[in-house]
């Protein structure tokens, strides 16, 4: 099961939007978890929590030791932290929706989750490959 906090005041996250994320996470964390590799296998709960670039700035540097903002921290417990603002500034660069880039960060965590990796470019583009794949299938409505 995948719990979403939104926890930003710099954008307005509806009540839609939330339930549109959350149908869509919990399809991805579900068809993930069948997979059965990785933490994401023993996980019973996802909770990804919305945050904007000054609490994501800080909780990145409190636990990776870089205190800028980013767009998802991951931890192997299940926790995501999905950084709104920085999902606004890369729909601009991308010519995407906000609200498609925080559908994918979601998926990159719990890819993450699942033992994918993208420190390496041949991994980043394995994982590109499989966030647009799970994104597709588990968002139906256009983001």
């Amino acid at each position: 099961m995948v719990e979403v906090y939104p926890a930003c005041e710099s954008r307005e996250i509806s009540d839609e939007f939330l339930a549109l994320l959350e149908e869509g996470w919990n399809t991805a964390f579900e068809m993930l978890k069948g997979v059965g590799v990785g933490e994401i296998a023993g996980l019973e709960v996802v909770e990804i929590t919305l945050l904007d670039d000054d609490e994501m700035a800080r909780l990145h540097g409190e636990f990776l030791a870089d205190a800028t903002t980013t767009d998802v921290i991951t931890f192997e417990h299940g926790e995501l932290l999905i950084g709104v603002e920085v999902a606004a500034r890369q729909a601009e660069v991308f010519g995407s929706r906000v609200d498609r880039e925080i559908a994918l960060y979601g998926i990159h965590g719990m890819l993450h989750l699942a033992g994918f990796d993208d420190r390496s470019a041949a991994d980043a583009k394995e994982m590109a490959e499989r966030q647009e794949e799970v994104l597709v299938a588990c968002f139906p409505v256009t983001l």
